[in-house]
């Protein structure tokens, strides 16, 4: 039986050697996606990718709302040529939301995609600031009814080249807008952003300052935390952020050592929650020890964000941060800054005590802020009454919650040179 099967299957395809088969074109359905790529002050660049489409279309409209049907879309809007297009629409309204949505169509079939809201981003938010400076306020709720108020600096630095961050020592100390008045005259551009910067006493600084390559002041070499109730003498590592020659930022944790800082991967042996204390000082033998050259560069402490990660409170007491007041885990007034490896540098003034409104932020909500934002690296700065911002006309712009401006040793300023 296999044997007379297999002859007439043999006999059945000689016979149909000459037919010819037609195979069905498969039935597919045009389409079209609308992604924005690029947002600029009153631009948006908008993606068309288009499959299986003879013709593709698109309208935009002013509103978070659009409906429009295949007919209307290619009689109103323009004409897109090519499976992947790249087109720069022009002459919008600064952070103003606009709708796009585009249609596809064959011989024998079409469709409208989803409408796409997308909003203009403005690089400068208000025009007294340079391209790609970023200075707004904001607004923080938290889930138990608490609200942080500041604001935040962002300055991308390689994509503008003519900006810097310039990490500045006063002596004598000085107050933020004081130290922006001044600063045209140190020959480092024009100012548009201060705010202070690290820890102090008595008007000396007592955190890390490099401007330029040159150590304007190190970092505090002493702590004095209380062990067994008595006060003793301990050696914090703390953490710094630094610009490094190409351009780039990194955060470590610094002791100086000859008046030179040296990096160590981590904040040593010291923790306050164990009462536990390096006996002797780091020296640069200490394992882990390098020279650290930043080109700029600020202190202060803890750290907040290591590798992208929220790190506040897993270096809070190993920095001796708690012994000095920092209360890393009570809502206060916070200023910190965070950098990229890509060269953005973003700085956060948040008020508190009640002043405007705002209850502050402890440490680690303050360290989502900057991871959220896609930082690196950011350290918390001296806090309290010392958090202030000033804006580019040089009038502090948050509420300082002594009620007015501390003077103080250092200050970072964002400049942009001629």
């Amino acid at each position: 039986m296999m044997l007379l099967a297999c002859i007439s299957l043999s006999i059945s395809c000689e016979q149909g050697s000459n037919v010819e088969y037609v195979f069905p074109t498969p039935e597919t359905t045009p389409t079209v996606t609308v992604t924005p790529v690029e947002k600029g002050t009153d631009y948006i660049i908008v993606r068309f990718n288009s499959y299986y489409a003879d013709a593709c279309a698109y309208v935009y409209a002013e509103g978070e709302t659009l409906s429009k049907t295949v007919d209307q879309v290619f009689a109103e809007g323009t004409a897109v040529e090519g499976d992947k297009v790249d087109v720069k629409i022009e002459g919008l309204k600064p952070a103003t939301a606009y709708t796009f949505i585009a249609a596809a169509k064959d011989e024998l079939h079409s469709s409208v995609c989803a409408p796409v809201t997308a909003i203009t981003a403005s690089d400068a938010p208000e025009a007294n600031y340079p391209k790609k400076l970023n200075f707004e306020a904001f607004t923080r709720n938290f889930a138990d009814g608490g609200v942080a108020k500041g604001y935040i600096a962002v300055a991308d630095l390689k994509a503008n080249s003519k900006l810097r961050f310039a990490p500045t020592h006063l002596d004598p100390a000085k107050t933020p807008t004081a130290a922006f008045a001044e600063f045209a005259g140190f020959g480092k551009g024009v100012p548009y952003v201060a705010t202070n910067g690290g820890y102090f006493w008595d008007g000396a600084s007592l955190s890390l300052c490099v401007s330029d390559g040159e150590v304007k002041s190190i970092a505090t070499e002493l702590a004095y935390p209380t062990v067994n109730g008595e006060q003793i003498v301990a050696y914090p590592v703390r953490a710094a952020l630094g610009q490094m020659a190409d351009g780039s930022f990194e955060a470590t944790w610094v002791y100086c050592i000859d008046n030179k800082p040296y990096s160590f991967p981590s904040p040593l042996d010291n923790n306050e929650l164990t009462e536990t204390y390096m006996a002797a000082p780091p020296t640069a033998s200490t394992a882990g020890a390098m020279l650290w050259e930043p080109q700029q560069a600020i202190g202060g402490g803890p750290m907040l964000v290591f590798k992208k990660k929220n790190v506040a409170m897993d270096y809070y007491y190993r920095e001796i941060m708690h012994t000095g007041g920092t209360a890393g885990t009570s809502r206060q007034p916070r200023t910190a800054i965070g950098g990229t490896k890509d060269g953005k540098v973003m700085l956060v003034v948040c008020d508190g005590r009640g002043q405007n409104g705002s209850n502050g932020m402890t440490l680690s909500e303050l360290a989502d802020l900057f991871v959220e934002a896609g930082m690196d690296y950011a350290i918390n700065l001296d806090g309290g009454g010392s958090s202030a911002i000033v804006g580019y006309d040089g009038q502090v712009c948050n509420a300082p919650s002594d009620g007015s401006q501390r003077s103080v040793p250092t200050v970072v300023v964002l400049s942009e040179v001629e």
